[in-house]
């Protein structure tokens, strides 16, 4: 009974609007009122011109005749197709007017459009709430049916597992008004079904939920709408033939009017496609002016699909959206004059053809000697001064800003328009529509969680690509990576292994051991590094706090500057804590201050546009975000480079020469300077130390003005380091020696470590002005020495143990076996 229902009511409804549209498809399709308001039009605008010298009877007669000819073609044609189009449009009404008679006697005719309307989300969700209400357990009735699987599925959680956080009871089942999947899980949230402590559990938000629900609505939607086509999709035979000829152009175009294999990407540019709507038909050409994989191009096509489907105004609807591919003009066997003669062709077919719009990328390359050659400006401004010629160049806002605004001659043609990076929401309805082309081509299953893990850290970390292209990508990269795996679901631990070996970053959760080593790190530090402990307890803090998460993410993981007398540690404190954190010294990202004085050293640093050349210091950051940065020096740093660290240590982020972002939020930022060395020394003889030592030193070098107050408060802490006693020097050369009997553990060679040995090191090694270094180099060239001559003269094999004394006199040691 319900189908009979429908069937002689909203089918009687349903039926009438597809005889209408079917009517009304026809009448566009021949474009009767077209054909008959330019019945003596020439035929494919084919007129000729008499632009020879003087006057001439016959060439007035040849050209009058050809013009003639040329209407007397166009009407006939356009007679028989106006004949047509009458007899088809008869004919469909008297068919329609016969079949309204059969659907109203015979009713089964409506069951194939009565079934696809049952399937429509307020349809599928009110038999669901009925069945669930009526069942013993609402919370399985529910998330077994298909919608309910659905959103298990694309959130990457199992049945059980969800059950488990998820409070749901029939009298929550008790909804009114409901229109889809949507609205029921809001009505959920909003009762308290789940809490958001527990979602977390399982790594979810409500807006996942909500997500997810979205997703399968407008899936059902689009398979079940009845809904009338006021889009035609394409412009009729009439419109056609009103446009001229373009065989020269056609070689030299690809037609963006196509439909693209990623349409999913046409999503949140209504404003920019509007804008470019209004620029064009104001008769004006435009620029499209965007950072690379901002979308300019994708802009382009949606606009080139608008303007097909007549859904632009009336001077942008149904025009041919071509992309120039002045490659193959400028790779082609032809001087120079040749290819303006052909340019010049080119666009006057485009002008006079009449629904032409060029599209073309790097104008610049056509338009700027400097770059390939080439200056073609004076026929560009020759077709576009005419208003016939439509042109929309995309170009970046360095392009622009290099070779566009100074050519006043192009400029004054075009208007320009910005394309901004999307938001984060327009994202991921992006994400969404890439995943369900996914999911049909891969048979693989994108969840929400995943797609949100790469939205967000993409928008943190990914900083020289913008939305929705790094997004997209990343997705593209996880989805690989799971078909690789054998397929299933994309899951947000998935997301999370891409995501790291793209960025470098990790972004697992801490293991048990990672805590422990977090913990205890001061003393895994001081293993390796002697004394010092203000600068280790102030690293060791700022470790665990931003580790964890609980200090704020927008700047980088810590930042110290090491104030003190040369070979006190200052360096080695950061080269030990690349071995302890980053599990390498090779993560240490190193940069002299003294190497980068002046202009020169500015742009080497961070890139240059009129060189075209990448910066060091934002390329080395880009590759290894997740590295620890040490800036040697810094005292020697000028102040544009102190201006750039400003910005790097409080927000995170430096931006190259291009204007393009570069995150150093995972950065591990150490400077060091010896500035006052010689102050510190001072004050230590005098038996300063501590805490008054710190403040007397930072009160001098700010007196002195090595470094201004603004930039010494950027650090998360200021450390002056105390010249190293006779004990610690000691533990120095201990630590030198071990490391030199790691590398003779390799040739299965024991080193003892004596006490006089080091003592000797200690006493004969140090020299004030470079403080401990001295004690490695007495170990590589004395030491080592000793050890080399007696293993070439074999008087040590594998197997030995040997050991160093010390002598009486300077520098010199003797080596024995020991058993």
């Amino acid at each position: 009974m319900k189908f009979l229902a429908w069937h002689y009511t909203e089918g009687f409804s349903y039926y009438l609007r597809r005889w209408i549209y079917s009517l009304r498809y026809i009448e566009h399709y021949f474009s009767l009122p077209v054909l008959v308001r330019t019945l003596f039009y020439p035929w494919k605008r084919l007129e000729s011109d008499d632009t020879g010298p003087g006057f001439s009877i016959s060439r007035y007669f040849e050209n009058l005749s050809f013009n003639l000819i040329s209407r007397l073609i166009g009407a006939i044609v356009k007679v028989i197709l106006i004949l047509s189009g009458l007899f088809m449009i008869a004919f469909v009404f008297i068919g329609g007017g016969l079949g309204f008679l059969v659907w109203a006697l015979i009713p089964p005719f409506g069951i194939p459009p009565y079934l696809r309307h049952q399937q429509s989300p307020d349809k599928l969700m009110k038999t669901l709430l009925e069945r669930t209400r009526q069942g013993p357990d609402p919370y399985t009735i529910f998330f077994s049916s298909g919608a309910g699987k659905f959103l298990l599925t694309h959130l990457g959680v199992s049945l059980e597992d969800f059950k488990k956080v998820t409070n749901l009871s029939a009298e929550l089942i008790k909804i009114d008004r409901i229109k889809n999947l949507e609205d029921i899980i809001e009505w959920f949230i909003d009762k308290g079904v789940w809490t958001e402590n527990d979602l977390k559990k399982y790594r979810l938000v409500y807006d996942d939920l909500l997500r997810c629900a979205k997703w399968w609505d407008s899936d059902k939607e689009r398979g079940s709408e009845l809904k009338d086509d006021h889009e035609f999709g394409r412009p009729g035979i009439g419109v056609d033939l009103m446009f001229g000829y373009t065989p020269v152009l056609s070689q030299y175009s690809i037609d963006l009017s196509r439909r693209q294999s990623f349409s999913h990407r046409l999503i949140g540019r209504d404003d920019v496609v509007e804008r470019m709507d209004r620029v064009l038909s104001q008769g004006s050409s435009l620029i499209l002016s965007g950072q690379p994989g901002v979308g300019k191009k994708t802009v382009v096509l949606e606009f080139a699909q608008k303007s097909l489907s007549g859904s632009l105004s009336e001077g942008m609807s149904y025009k041919r959206v071509l992309e120039f591919d002045y490659n193959v003009l400028l790779s082609g066997e032809y001087d120079l004059n040749q290819k303006k003669a052909r340019l010049a062709q080119i666009f006057s077919e485009a002008s006079m053809a009449g629904n032409i719009i060029l599209f073309i990328k790097d104008i610049h390359r056509l338009t700027n000697a400097e770059v390939e050659g080439y200056d073609f400006t004076d026929v560009f401004e020759e077709y576009l001064e005419k208003r016939n010629l439509k042109v929309i160049v995309s170009v970046t806002p360095i392009e622009y800003e290099r070779f566009i605004s100074i050519n006043m001659r192009l400029r004054k043609y075009f208007e320009t328009v910005e394309v901004k990076p999307v938001g984060k929401t327009v994202a991921l309805e992006i994400m969404v529509e890439a995943a369900k082309n996914w999911e049909y081509s891969s048979k693989v299953v994108v969840t929400i969680p995943a797609m949100r893990k790469i939205l967000d850290e993409s928008d943190k970390y990914i900083t020289d690509t913008p939305f929705p292209e790094k997004a997209l990508e990343l997705l593209d990269a996880v989805v690989t990576y799971r078909n690789q795996k054998g397929g299933g679901v994309v899951s947000y631990d998935d997301a999370s292994v891409v995501l790291s070996e793209k960025t470098g970053i990790s972004f697992k959760a801490i293991t048990h051991e990672e805590k422990q080593r977090l913990i205890n790190i001061e003393e895994i530090i001081h293993q390796r590094l002697v004394n010092q402990k203000t600068a280790v307890d102030l690293i060791a803090k700022s470790l665990r706090g931003r580790s964890v998460g609980a200090v704020k993410e927008e700047r980088p993981m810590g930042s110290f500057l090491f104030l003190g007398p040369t070979g006190v540690g200052k360096t080695e404190t950061a080269k030990v804590l690349a071995r302890v954190y980053y599990g390498e010294e090779k993560s240490i990202l190193r940069f002299d201050m003294a190497d980068y004085a002046g202009r020169e050293g500015f742009e080497r640093l961070i890139g240059s546009v009129s060189s075209n050349l990448p910066g060091a210091l934002t390329t080395a950051i880009k590759n290894k975000p997740a590295s620890l940065l040490l800036l040697d020096e810094i005292e020697k740093a000028t102040r544009d480079i102190n201006n750039l660290f400003l910005t790097l240590l409080d927000e995170g982020t430096i931006t190259d020469a291009l204007g393009r972002s570069v995150s150093g939020r995972h950065l591990f930022v150490i400077a060091t300077s010896n500035a006052g060395a010689e102050f510190v020394r001072e004050l230590v003889s005098k038996g300063v130390s501590g805490e008054a030592l710190q403040k007397e030193t930072v009160e001098y070098v700010l007196k002195k003005n090595y470094f201004s107050p603004e930039f010494l408060n950027r650090f998360d802490g200021v450390v002056v380091y105390e010249p190293l006693n006779h004990e610690h020097l000691v533990q120095i050369s201990k630590l030198i020696l071990e490391d030199l009997g790691k590398s003779l553990s390799k040739k299965d060679i024991t080193l003892e470590i004596r006490q006089d040995t080091a003592e000797k090191l200690a006493t004969e090694g140090y020299e004030p002005a470079f403080g401990a270094r001295p004690i490695r180099r007495i170990v590589d060239l004395y030491i080592a020495d000793i050890i080399g001559k007696a293993i070439l003269e074999d008087k040590i094999t594998a197997g030995d143990r040997i050991s160093i004394f010390p002598t009486d006199k300077k520098l010199e040691f003797y080596l024995e076996k020991v058993s």
